[in-house]
């Protein structure tokens, strides 16, 4: 080899060494950047013993659609989780005392007190106290539902707003490595941000992707709809201003195709909006609906009838009643928002200027419902007969999905039951998606990751590398110093 050979190999190995250098720097500098992935550089032979150095990502694309997978499953049962805790905490969540099945068990032990001292006047207030405390009760689960439902509302509005932010973000650094892979410049910091951006689309919707030509990436739904392509497409979504049961919320459309929970796969979806879509248009209705049923048989479980023989009048309520009155509700029929609306007649509260007393007689629709017409102080027929209807079968709208053919007090206790069930179930789902969404994580960063360690191994070799090179040079120098020396 003549020296000037030895020179330039020399020099081109500095060259190299630099540049290996300038990549270890940069993977340090993004150790702590989570949508970092390693650099790694190869070095290559060129011809006169010159070396150039090949940069590649140690991006591992099946394990990032698998972390991308992962993290919508987790995100949507996440949401499911959070939204089925609160509709559990309306009523306490720890011992339920306050939901409609121990109030109503309250409701039935003052029924029961009050018959055996039916003139008692005291203890009919405290009955009708109790029935009051039901009533507020119903009220307040029917309000909680429908904010829980108005704030999942919102919350698929602003999922909207920044699915379609990241898909905006998503078209420019993907034309940027279209351009940049066409033109041979380096895309890897734009290859991470894409990355990253399909992480952030993945919390809110469940994805999958296509790699074409020059590195020009397709991201569709998991329902099939086309996202992006070339150029992103439009989210849309027309959030409500109020929610009543019965009230039916507003469709998300992908270019026009309308989403709804079902067009998403796993049992609760995958990505926040399908959470979100659940909670609002499915978990919290079936819900309002239990409340209803129950707000629905208790207005015909305390109706009063027309004593006359025969009866020529209507059935009316009587210590509950609703917005609906005087017209009784259906039999076995859900019927929207009543638990919204239940309370207890003024006919029945002392500070209203009703009288307890026609707990124990009836008479609130008029004389011909009374059925105590003498106001006997010992009559408790009609208190019996109370104690009776709420431990009698009745029938409920199947749509209520919590048995049919059992006493209002089953059915109200299997409305907790079948929540805390839908909670457990959701809540073991999502403790299991939390642990293969951070393996998932894990993976990913162990494959592309930047280990610190090895980093600064590779900048201790670099360096003993530079050295080497830097002999060399010198020792040519030394040479060629010589050489000019003996020609003069």
């Amino acid at each position: 080899m003549s020296l000037t050979s030895a020179l330039l190999t020399a020099q081109s190995a500095l060259n190299t060494t630099a540049k290996q250098t300038a990549l270890v720097t940069r993977n340090i500098a993004g150790a702590n950047d989570p949508d970092f992935t390693r650099r790694i550089g190869s070095v290559v032979s060129g011809s006169n013993g010159s070396t150039y150095l090949s940069m590649t990502r140690s991006a591992d694309a099946a394990l990032l659609s698998k972390f991308i997978e992962s993290r919508s499953q987790y995100s949507a049962s996440s949401t499911l989780q959070k939204g089925l805790d609160r509709l559990s905490g309306i009523y306490s969540a720890d011992d339920a005392s306050g939901s409609p099945s121990s109030l109503l068990g309250n409701l039935r032990d003052s029924l029961q007190l009050y018959a055996s001292q039916p003139g008692n006047t005291s203890v009919g207030e405290a009955a009708v106290s109790k029935a009051t405390e039901l009533a507020n009760a119903l009220n307040r689960g029917t309000e909680e539902t429908q904010k829980l439902r108005l704030d999942a509302d919102s919350d698929i509005s602003s999922s909207v707003k920044n699915l379609n932010s990241l898909l905006a973000q998503f078209e420019t650094v993907n034309d940027r490595i279209i351009n940049g892979t066409r033109s041979g410049a380096d895309v890897a910091d734009y290859l991470d941000q894409r990355d990253g951006l399909l992480k952030q689309m993945s919390s809110e919707i469940g994805i999958t992707t296509l790699v074409r030509g020059d590195n020009d990436m397709v991201v569709f739904a998991e329902s099939g709809v086309t996202l992006f392509e070339g150029s992103p497409r439009t989210v849309s979504f027309t959030p409500s201003s109020a929610f009543s049961a019965g009230t039916e919320g507003n469709d998300v459309y992908i270019d026009g195709v309308p989403l709804s929970h079902g067009t998403f796969q796993q049992p609760y979806g995958t990505g926040r909006l399908s959470g979100l879509l659940q909670l609002r248009n499915d978990t919290a209705p079936g819900y309002q609906s239990q409340l209803d049923e129950i707000a629905r048989s208790l207005v015909s479980m305390f109706a009063e009838i027309d004593q006359k023989t025969p009866a020529t009048l209507p059935a009316v309520p009587g210590l509950f009643t609703y917005s609906g009155a005087p017209l009784m509700p259906p039999d076995a029929s859900i019927l929207p928002g009543i638990a919204g609306t239940i309370k207890v007649a003024s006919a029945f509260i002392l500070t209203e200027g009703g009288d307890p007393a026609r707990l124990r007689d009836g008479g609130a629709g008029g004389s011909d419902y009374s059925q105590n017409p003498e106001r006997s102080a010992g009559f408790s027929a009609r208190l019996q007969n109370l104690i009776g209807a709420i431990s009698a079968p009745r029938s409920y709208d199947p749509n209520a999905y919590a048995g049919d053919g059992q006493s209002l007090l089953a059915f109200s206790a299997a409305t907790i039951s079948s929540l805390e069930a839908k909670r457990k179930t959701a809540t073991q789902t999502n403790q299991y998606n939390s642990v293969l969404a951070s393996r998932a994580e894990e993976a990913v960063s162990n494959a592309g990751g930047v280990n610190l360690d090895e980093e600064m191994e590779s900048m201790l070799a670099l360096e003993h590398s530079y050295k080497a090179s830097a002999r060399i040079i010198s020792a040519v120098d030394a040479m060629l110093n010589e050489l000019l020396q003996a020609v003069r």
